[in-house]
């Protein structure tokens, strides 16, 4: 199921696109998200951040993702848990396990991004994803990273696994 943000379209309706080129952006944003979805998108960093970049790119609001993941490292699913503010977004870690246990994720990887462009994690992120560390470690499921998009001149992703915010 593909997650469509309104605000994407109407703003290329805005921008002098006829109708016709709007459906084939469309279209072509959903082949690459299906073409990420079933490649190896999650082997390389570089990959990574791009099939995120793709998903977050344009929102306005704070989305918060999970990329549930199946022992080989696989995508199960990449679920949009909540949308937020402009600066907020509010997560239950009771929701990420939920999601975790029903669909036998052993992994996860999570994501949310930073309209104002700047990657780096607030406090109230960091200790979310302590939480969520915290009970996913109890049900033996690990969290690979805890990634942050953020759009300025140019696209950035800040990884909380990387700068050591996140313990084993």
């Amino acid at each position: 199921m593909t997650h469509r943000n309104p605000n994407q379209i109407t703003e290329l309706r805005g921008s002098g696109f006829s109708e016709a080129e709007i459906a084939t952006i469309d279209a072509a944003r959903d082949i690459l998200r299906r073409h990420a979805r079933s490649t190896a998108a999650l082997q390389s960093w570089t990959m990574l951040t791009d099939y995120l970049a793709l998903n977050a790119v344009r929102e306005r609001v704070e989305v918060f993702r999970v990329l549930l993941l199946d022992r080989k490292n696989k995508l199960i699913r990449d679920r949009i848990m909540t949308r937020g503010s402009i600066d907020h977004v509010p997560v239950y870690v009771s929701e990420v396990l939920r999601s975790a246990i029903v669909l036998d994720a052993s992994a996860l990887i999570l994501c949310h991004n930073h309209p104002s462009g700047d990657p780096y994690p607030s406090q109230s992120d960091i200790e979310l994803t302590r939480k969520i560390v915290e009970a996913c470690r109890v049900m033996e499921i690990t969290i690979h990273d805890h990634i942050i998009v953020g759009f300025g001149r140019e696209e950035n992703a800040f990884s909380m696994r990387a700068a050591g915010m996140m313990s084993d």
